[in-house]
């Protein structure tokens, strides 16, 4: 759909927002398989909070703007140029359209099937997918949380919550973030949209390890990684379909997680790295009845030995210009992707249609006018303008049949012996409208539907300016859907 002159006009069918559902997966997989294929490049030019930053504004290009750049694209691939022309004057006085120029073929503007069921049950089928895995994750993660705010300590511990407002203070958190204790636990944790909730074990009584602990968790909610993951989440649902979404969520996971445990590290002593990593461990191997919700923790045994490595790792200084210069590098990739293949996923479907269907309209003209075509001199009544050009390729219509009015598909200059097709259809077998033309002495040929359908060309008999017109043959409205053509 777009708007033109504050008028909507749907263009796009169920056909077309599939097609562009799947585009958005593979410009995705393309710019998720970039962290996949090169995180090794990527580690090593980058510290783990640069590439953290990184995946975030690939992410907000994912969620927001690779869509939007992709429907332009593809949309701008078939119709390419809208114009406004004085079409007719009619009974209201003159009326400007825009006329529609194509450009590409899609599924839709070629055989006039493009809100097919098929397509629908597609989209059906899509939508209850983001339900069923969406809604249950949800609701266990739910009842695990209303679970923990039963348990947690009736008596904050005061010595705690005073290490948690100190870290507040040297992270820079302006907002105070919610502690919960629990028994139950044995790993802490941070969730929260737009205010952190910090879960934490009630055992761990140990001052240092109480404030190593804290401070990973807290520089989560300092750099909003728990939004990030339920954002990440939250794509992952609507691509559940998609492997690679869920690949690079567990990437990002990782990722905040060792970039946490750099900046906890950067001002910790031998000693206390030597606890962290220890605690890591107890983490791992503990029992915990979160043993199943790495989404919420962030810790999995599969990152463990990750984690470990990266910690021990040498930190080299990097130069901001070299991270500047990458980062830009994967920035750019995101536009040029989605470009380039919403054009070539718009161009493939052209010569794919082009193949499957090379002489539809030919095929059409083919059979055999069993229609017989009426004259008369009447005038069409009350008309209504579509503003559409039929063009060398001809064009879909799409409309709403009101009453007795007249729809005008477009009135033009016509030479003898050009032929117009019509093959288009109503919702219902009953449906009666008929289609037609008139010329400039006021003479109708027409023909009535059959079965709700009309498939008839019409010769034009000489050089006159004609109107090509729908039209309901009795009271009531009727949808009509299909292509005219002109050859």
């Amino acid at each position: 759909m777009i708007f033109y002159e504050g008028q909507l006009m749907v263009l796009w069918r169920f056909s077309d927002l599939i097609l562009l559902l799947f585009t958005g997966v593979l410009i995705q997989n393309i710019l998720f398989l970039l962290f996949a294929v090169g995180h090794r490049f990527l580690e090593k030019k980058l510290s783990m909070c640069d590439i953290r930053r990184l995946m975030k504004l690939v992410l907000w290009y994912a969620l927001i703007l690779l869509p939007a750049v992709a429907g332009i694209v593809m949309f701008k691939a078939t119709y390419t140029k809208f114009g406004p022309v004085s079409k007719w004057i009619g009974k209201g006085g003159e009326s400007e359209h825009p006329l529609i120029y194509m450009n590409l073929e899609s599924f839709s503007s070629r055989t006039a099937y493009g809100n097919h069921w098929i397509f629908l049950v597609i989209l059906c089928v899509w939508i209850v997918g983001i339900l069923v895995k969406g809604m249950a994750p949800s609701l266990r993660t739910r009842r695990v949380l209303k679970k923990l705010k039963r348990t947690k300590v009736a008596q904050p511990d005061l010595a705690l919550l005073g290490i948690v407002r100190r870290l507040e203070k040297e992270l820079g958190i302006k907002k105070e973030v919610e502690m919960i204790e629990s028994p139950l636990l044995s790993v802490p944790f941070v969730t929260g949209w737009f205010r952190s909730r910090l879960y934490f074990p009630s055992q761990i009584r140990d001052e240092v390890e109480r404030e190593l602990l804290l401070c990973h968790e807290l520089t989560h909610c300092r750099c909003w990684d728990g939004f990030y993951r339920r954002l990440l989440f939250l794509l992952g649902d609507l691509y559940w379909f998609n492997p690679f979404m869920h690949l690079f969520a567990n990437y990002f996971v990782e990722v905040s997680e060792m970039a946490c445990d750099e900046e906890v590290l950067e001002k910790c002593s031998s000693q206390e790295k030597k606890l962290y990593a220890k605690l890591l461990v107890s983490f791992e191997t503990g029992e915990d009845f979160l043993r199943s919700a790495a989404a919420l923790t962030g810790h999995a045994e599969s990152g463990l030995e990750r984690r470990l490595k990266n910690m021990k790792k040498k930190e080299t200084k990097r130069s901001r210009r070299s991270v500047m210069l990458v980062t830009a590098v994967v920035l750019s990739m995101c536009p040029l992707a989605t470009v380039s293949a919403a054009s070539g996923v718009s161009v493939l479907q052209d010569r794919i249609i082009k193949m499957t269907f090379p002489n539809f309209e030919e095929e059409m003209n083919g059979i055999q006018n069993t229609l017989t075509e009426e004259v008369d001199y009447e005038d069409l009544g009350e008309t209504r303008e579509l503003g559409i050009h039929l063009g060398a390729r001809g064009v879909s219509i799409d409309t709403t049949l009101n009453g007795t009015e007249a729809v005008v598909v477009e009135t033009r200059a016509l030479k003898k012996g050009d032929e117009i097709l019509f093959t288009v259809w109503g919702d219902k077998t009953t449906d009666k409208f008929r289609v037609g033309w008139k010329d400039s002495s006021g003479k109708t040929i027409s023909v009535t539907s059959t079965d709700g359908e009309i498939f008839h060309t019409f010769t034009i008999p000489k050089d006159d300016t004609y109107i090509l017109f729908i039209q309901r043959t009795s009271s009531g409205t009727v949808h009509v859907t299909g292509r005219v053509s002109l050859k």
